[in-house]
């Protein structure tokens, strides 16, 4: 008795002496795996990355066969979504859209889906019924998964939405979209624009602090350029007399603008849309232009002589919108009329004298915008104020514009069954391109301010 009782002593210390070394040479994995699928009723071997690639494929695989583009997995979205899922309350979808679109300012719309099953397989399934009505217009998704305190429960969501592309002159040009994504420069809120494609002349304006911070606008072959991109470089073949002062050369460049460019309105222009923008080049090629394209003409041109001088739009009196040049020569200020009237260096048009009706919205030299600093500032005719006005260039814009990170919001974690919602839609409207006051429309006819007694000389009247 007392030997058998050794022998299986033996037996046994051998028996675990080889468990042991097997399990440290990871010999018992495949045990250890077939334990832990026997516990949770899983396919341990099918991962949570495997199951983000059958759930995209599957969602994919439908659109296909609609014909929709193709969904892509959105890193950043993915990211935020790691950090923030293992704390998220699963229990109301609605709230958890509303978490996704503050904290993703990017996405125009978005759909959430939750699931919740003993296994990844579980889950794939019960996101079927959502994987087969994606909307035509999403374009990006990310997944989170996480295992319940007692780790028999597996939770899961997705998010599918419509990523809006970066705001800029050539997404306009090159996409039928009508709503991007923008920082304003000015307090960097992050927001949604809205494109009129009626409208070839845009302003971009912050919704938060009501602050025009882009102009762009459309040339004949309907390429979208920031406005002062239509100053091109102009320089013409002139010749100047050495001994001219810069008031006379100021007088002739003007005096040359008017007598190469007869006011015309844009042809086929509609009522509801804006025309069409020239360069110097194209007004110079075709010798007409109405008064945006004849002010960039001369602005241009006087830019390259070593001017300092600026393209103003804005309004004249009660008229409506108008675009004129402001130049300043000798601590003198000039306001130039590049469609009325008829150059006289007798008379010349100082701000002081003829200005008082003319109101500014936005000025633009080659290398930056003008904006007022205030919104809805009274005007008191000062065109080179620093408190005045506030200098942006547009193409610095374009690299200020990030993801938007809102204030955390707390939630209680909780167990959910699969739930789904409706796509949340945010309205572009909130932050749309408008059209500027400042910016040329149709007007009643509009004469050059003359001193009282002195007739009118040469006028052509501009709509």
């Amino acid at each position: 008795m007392l030997a058998r009782l050794l022998l299986w002593s033996i037996l046994l210390g051998l028996t675990l002496a080889g468990g042991l070394m097997a399990h440290k040479n990871g010999k018992l994995a495949a045990w250890d795996l077939w334990f832990k699928e026997w516990m949770s009723g899983e396919d341990q071997a099918y991962s949570g990355v495997r199951f983000e690639v059958d759930l995209v494929d599957r969602i994919n695989f439908v659109r296909m066969g609609a014909r929709q583009p193709l969904l892509k997995m959105d890193i950043e979205l993915e990211t935020w979504l790691e950090s923030e899922f293992p704390t998220m309350a699963l229990d109301d979808v609605n709230a958890l859209t509303r978490i996704v679109q503050d904290k993703m300012p990017r996405y125009l719309q978005v759909s959430v889906c939750t699931a919740s099953g003993p296994s990844l397989r579980a889950l794939l399934d019960q996101f079927h019924d959502f994987s087969q009505k994606t909307a035509p217009e999403m374009t990006h998704l990310a997944c989170a998964l996480r295992r319940s305190a007692g780790g028999l429960v597996t939770h899961a969501l997705l998010i599918v939405g419509q990523r809006l592309e970066d705001f800029s002159p050539e997404a306009i040009t090159a996409s039928d979209q009508e709503a991007f994504f923008s920082t304003c420069p000015h307090c960097q809120h992050p927001h949604i624009v809205r494109v009129s494609r009626a409208q070839n002349s845009l302003g971009l304006e912050c919704p938060q602090c009501r602050r025009t911070y882009a102009v762009v606008a459309a040339d004949e072959a309907g390429r979208y350029r920031f406005v002062n991109e239509f100053l091109t470089g102009y320089a013409p073949p002139a010749i100047f007399a050495k001994d001219d002062s810069r008031v006379h050369e100021l007088f002739t460049i003007w005096a040359a603008v008017h007598a190469n460019c007869v006011y015309t309105k844009d042809p086929g222009s509609k009522k509801e849309s804006t025309d069409a923008w020239q360069t110097s080049l194209d007004t110079q090629r075709k010798g007409r232009g109405d008064c945006e394209d004849s002010a960039i003409f001369l602005c241009d041109w006087l830019l390259s002589r070593g001017f300092q001088a600026r393209v103003a739009l804005g309004r004249y009196g009660d008229m409506g919108g108008h675009a004129w040049v402001v130049v300043k020569v000798d601590d003198k200020e000039y306001l130039l009329e590049s469609t009325e009237g008829r150059p006289d260096p007798s008379n010349p048009p100082l701000v002081s004298r003829v200005g008082s009706r003319y109101v500014p919205e936005i000025m633009f030299d080659r290398f930056a915008l003008y904006v007022h600093s205030t919104p809805g500032q009274g005007w008191k005719g000062d065109y080179w104020s620093g408190k005045v006005w506030t200098r942006l260039e547009p193409r610095s814009l374009l690299s200020r514009i990030q993801s938007h990170v809102a204030k955390d919001q707390e939630g209680k974690t909780s167990s959910a069954a699969s739930h789904e919602v409706r796509p949340a839609r945010r309205e572009p409207g909130l932050a749309p391109f408008v059209e500027l006051e400042g910016i040329p429309q149709d007007a009643a006819v509009w004469q050059m301010p003359l001193p009282q007694g002195q007739e009118k000389l040469g006028g052509k009247p501009r709509h």
